[in-house]
């Protein structure tokens, strides 16, 4: 989609562009015709130096003394003509030669305005008058050249077109300027919006133009509430399955008292989905301590993240003594979401130290995509186990021998993200392999909106 400064930009040039050539077309045909008047205002006085200068004999015959007519009628097709008729006489300009300039029939008082081809290509504007003198009807029509002011008035165009083109570039230019500045705010919130993305900062600046005021405002109202939804979540389920474990051991101590008296059936369903009850809940509060209290949009940080999640599997599984070898890439951040990740890491790794007998390698690479693999050094995982985690939905059971919850849960993030998921034996330790791809120019992307 086209940003916003290149359609204000495009639309202004285009309109500016539209406005200049009205105004070039106006401009020329006002100049065409101030100049056409000014020729014909030109004629007419000539005319009448012509009507001066006709006098009628006793027979009625017309005749013209030369010496008052201007110079340039004498010149033989230099641009100016006219022609003198009554009757059936007709007395032409030594200016046409041996050519004749056809004048319109008008009554006395009367004019009218034509355009002929002259002499040797020549455009001529041609005025017929009608006169009475000495009670004799003639009419006089005199002519000029255009060529000579149409070849002015095209210069005049020119230049005209070519100043208009530099005005318009310098205006584009000029108003490119004032959009970059006046849209200078919208870049600010929009490096705001990547640095809120990647959990640099925790809300929008609100010192904003009074036009973006209210967006800003909602959008921090919005971060902050959903902040303190997804808190609020994350504290009720962990104060939940603290709340459990107090009920559970109480059922745990009544199954435990009344064995002998309850049906060994009954007692084995009891005890059973007592103790699985109480790993779940063990889950979630593995979950919360893995999550901490970070904020909801934070990217995940390789080298503040990860000792951290490290630190606590230890703590964790501190009666194992396990020791983890971590492989990261040089970049300290990663374009994932930081719960995502510590969900995903989580999850792996806990497998990785539940069933790891004293080592857990983590390497971590990204380049065109995001690489992650988890090695043990444990049992591994039979072939059919394998089949079965890797189709999805399928939830086994952790009190059984074997892979399965919390791999499924990292296998469902995966493929929210477009990555993908395999598992398999560990060549150099033996035990169980996790390798997970996820692809990098798309996880700015929330997962299931890509």
């Amino acid at each position: 989609m086209r940003s916003l400064q290149s359609k204000l930009g495009s639309g202004l040039a285009l309109t500016l562009f539209a406005v200049f050539s009205v105004l070039w077309l106006l401009v020329s045909f006002s100049i065409q015709y101030l100049a056409e008047d000014y020729i014909a205002s030109r004629l007419g006085h000539d005319a009448e130096m012509l009507l001066s200068a006709v006098h009628f004999d006793n027979p009625g015959n017309p005749n013209l003394n030369d010496t008052t007519i201007d110079p340039v009628y004498g010149k033989p097709f230099s641009g100016h003509y006219y022609a003198i008729t009554s009757g059936n006489k007709v007395m032409s300009s030594r200016s046409l030669w041996d050519q004749r300039l056809s004048g319109a029939l008008v009554k006395p008082g009367e004019h009218v305005r034509d355009y002929q081809d002259g002499p040797e290509s020549q455009s001529l504007l041609v005025i017929s008058y009608g006169f009475i003198k000495q009670d004799h009807s003639l009419i006089i029509t005199v002519a000029e050249d255009m060529n000579p002011v149409k070849g002015s008035i095209r210069q005049f165009q020119f230049r005209f077109a070519i100043a208009a083109a530099v005005m318009l570039a310098l205006l584009v230019m000029l108003q490119v300027l004032i959009l970059r500045n006046g849209l200078g705010p919208l870049s600010v919130i929009r490096g705001e919006l990547k640095s809120l993305q990647q959990g640099e900062s925790t809300h929008l600046d609100a010192d904003a133009p009074a036009e973006l005021r209210p967006l800003v405002n909602e959008i921090n109202h919005l971060l902050q509430v959903t902040e303190q939804r997804l808190r609020r979540s994350r504290d009720s389920l962990g104060d939940l399955a603290h709340s459990i474990k107090r009920p559970l051991t109480i059922l745990q101590q009544l199954t435990d008292k009344n064995r002998d008296v309850l049906p060994v059936d009954i007692n084995e369903v009891l005890a059973r989905q007592v103790v699985e009850i109480s790993r779940l809940t063990d889950r979630i509060l593995k979950r919360a301590r893995i999550a901490g209290h970070g904020h909801s949009s934070a990217r995940f940080s390789f080298s503040r993240d990860m000792p951290q999640l490290i630190e606590t599997l230890d703590m964790m599984y501190s009666e194992k003594s396990v020791v983890t070898q971590v492989e990261l890439p040089e970049a300290a951040n990663c374009p994932i979401d930081r719960e995502d990740m510590l969900e995903l890491l989580g999850n792996l790794l806990d497998n990785a130290y539940k069933w790891a007998s004293r080592k857990v390698v983590l390497r971590i690479s990204m380049n065109a995509e995001l690489a992650v693999c988890v090695e043990d050094d444990g049992p591994g995982a039979d072939p059919d186990q394998l089949e079965q985690l890797d189709k999805r939905g399928v939830r086994l059971d952790e009190t059984k021998q074997g892979y399965g919850f919390g791999l499924s849960i990292a296998s469902d993030l995966v493929r929210e993200y477009g990555g993908t998921l395999s598992f398999g034996r560990s060549v150099k330790l033996g035990g169980f392999r996790i390798d997970v791809t996820l692809p990098v120019d798309e996880v700015f992307t929330d997962p299931g909106n890509g």
